[in-house]
């Protein structure tokens, strides 16, 4: 989906998760409101599809055809996703029922609908997708749940009617008419956060990483879900960045020593919206709890093979085990408009999906 959907981010402390899993106590809980389709909803999202494929058309030949959104990958990145033992029993639901590694890929991007430099601010984004256990590297099949994130902790444009008109104007009309739009609607937030989502950070594991929607968390309950860097090597910014500085600085840091994040959850608590992804939900009120660590290894990663296989890796908000499936209007229009284009790019360019 065309990425509207980005925010001015602060450099966290590393390993500034909020509140350690084990050492708090769990509050009451309201449980997930039910989900409530926007009218149109089901159109809206038809129409995105349409414009969003008919743009990758004319953008791309066939055979070279790119995402619609976040076409350019900074990397593709072998990790390791260690759920934490001993969990609060609160937080034992899933894939976090119990301690155990899943072996990933990582694709790391830039989030404009066309590729750039890495030297033009923009907002980043951060892909994992889990393998399932006891496969080889060449016999290894997804486990079926993708964490699609973004260095945003809310998307401005929070349910499908704004996505709609962002990817109508900004495409087949005009983006001065969207921000008039915009204005005479009452949406100047939503423009303030769309200006502010520009960031040109040392490193794409350098920073923190948001889910920016909901996801169920078992039954009756949600969450959203946040990356924290843990590592001890910080990457320096070029006094001139070049066009692949991103690239460049996550080879020099694997190069030398691993990369390390916390993966954790904010359990959704009153007055925190499942239909709208704008609102940033309290930190405060539900601190971000650590139930996983994120290691990427040393390894080098600059090469045509995992450039090849990132075309072929598709990743989506919809690759999930049931008791974390998405939620809300935009998870919703996500999974159909990810899946259909995704589909239209591989059969276009004949080349195999990894779903």
């Amino acid at each position: 989906m065309k990425s509207a959907c980005m925010i001015s981010l602060h450099l966290e402390k590393p390993g500034d998760c909020g509140v350690t899993a084990s050492k708090r106590a769990p509050r009451k809980r309201m449980k997930t409101s039910p989900e409530t389709r926007e009218p149109d909803e089901a159109a809206m999202t038809a129409e995105m599809i349409d414009i969003l494929r008919r743009k990758m058309a004319r953008d791309y030949e066939a055979g070279h055809t790119r995402r619609d959104a976040h076409p350019k990958a900074t990397g593709l990145l072998r990790g390791r996703f260690e759920v934490a033992p001993d969990l609060p029993k609160h937080l034992r639901v899933g894939l976090f029922a119990k301690a155990q590694a899943y072996d990933c890929w990582i694709r790391t991007s830039n989030a404009s609908g066309k590729p750039q430099s890495d030297a033009i601010a923009d907002a980043r984004g951060f892909a994992i997708k889990l393998m399932a256990p006891g496969g080889t590297r060449k016999d290894e099949t997804p486990l079926g749940q993708d964490f699609v994130l973004l260095s945003t902790p809310v998307m401005p444009l929070g349910t499908v009617a704004l996505f709609r008109d962002a990817v109508y104007y900004t495409i087949e009309s005009s983006v001065v008419l969207f921000a008039a739009k915009s204005l005479l609607r009452g949406h100047a937030r939503a423009l303030l956060g769309l200006a502010a989502l520009r960031i040109r950070p040392t490193s794409p594991l350098d920073i923190r990483y948001w889910s920016t929607t909901p996801y169920r968390f078992g039954k009756g309950r949600a969450v959203k879900y946040s990356l924290i860097p843990t590592s001890r090597h910080r990457s320096p910014i070029p006094k001139t960045p070049g066009a692949s500085y991103l690239s460049e600085a996550m080879q020099r840091h694997l190069e030398t020593s691993e990369a390390s994040f916390d993966f954790c959850v904010q359990l959704q608590q009153d007055g925190m919206p499942i239909e709208d992804a704008a609102p940033r939900w309290d930190e405060t009120a539900s601190p971000f709890l650590k139930v996983a660590t994120l290691r990427i290894p040393k390894q080098k990663f600059c090469s045509t093979q995992r450039d090849v296989l990132a075309e072929s890796l598709a990743f989506s908000p919809g690759h999930a085990l049931l008791a974390h499936a998405p939620l809300g209007g935009l998870n919703r229009a996500r999974i159909k408009i990810y899946k259909a284009l995704s589909k239209f790019r591989h059969v276009r360019d004949g080349r195999g999906e990894i779903a």
